[in-house]
């Protein structure tokens, strides 16, 4: 008859184990489960996410007129979209830029943030020619029946690498005050920047 081996595994194993194959924590959960738009309601996901992408394919693109209508009602800063354009035109130049154009966005949690929700993920940015990249807060609103959008940053300075992103316990060192228009709108608003019309025919 032959005896099987008995294997002992020690009290310090077993709570090793544990932790290691232990339940996750509720908010680890419900972004594995609901992706890194859980904050929204389920039923507008799918409506903010088109939306979110034409939003960075027209700030990647300059298409300063297709990106107005993606802009919060706050970010625009009551601004006509003929003043948006020159104001937009004025910050984002080939040669010399006061702020950079969002190139890539991927979106990888989300929290409510005020009136609407902070989108964090891995962003690429590009001004005068030079490349940023790290985590990127996109701030969504629903209003007017749609999702618009008051404005884009990276978290800090220098940029936080992409990759911190993957610990479930970050957080941005501070929150942003979604409250006043793009920054590209303020300062022309302070600079009083002059936008050109063209005369009447």
């Amino acid at each position: 008859m032959k005896i099987r081996p008995v294997i002992l595994i020690s009290v310090p194993v077993l709570f090793a184990l544990f932790l290691i194959t232990g339940d996750q924590s509720p908010a680890q959960q419900k972004t594995q489960n609901d992706g890194p738009l859980a904050a929204i309601p389920t039923e507008q996901r799918d409506a903010l996410s088109k939306r979110l992408v034409g939003y960075v394919e027209a700030y990647k693109r300059r298409k300063w007129e297709n990106l107005y209508g993606f802009v919060s009602d706050t970010g625009k800063g009551g601004t006509s979209q003929n003043v948006f354009v020159a104001d937009m035109k004025a910050a984002h130049g080939s040669a010399f830029a006061q702020m950079p154009d969002l190139q890539e966005f991927k979106a990888a949690r989300s929290d409510k943030n005020e009136s609407g929700f902070d989108i964090y993920g891995c962003g690429k940015a590009q001004r005068e020619g030079k490349g940023f990249n790290g985590i990127v807060v996109v701030h969504a609103v629903f209003e007017h029946q749609d999702w618009y959008f008051t404005g884009w940053r990276f978290t800090d300075f220098p940029n936080t690498p992409c990759n911190e992103l993957a610990d479930p316990k970050w957080q941005p060192e501070n929150r942003v005050a979604w409250n006043t228009p793009m920054e590209e709108i303020r300062n022309s608003k302070q600079q009083g920047v002059p936008v050109h019309v063209d005369a009447p025919h």
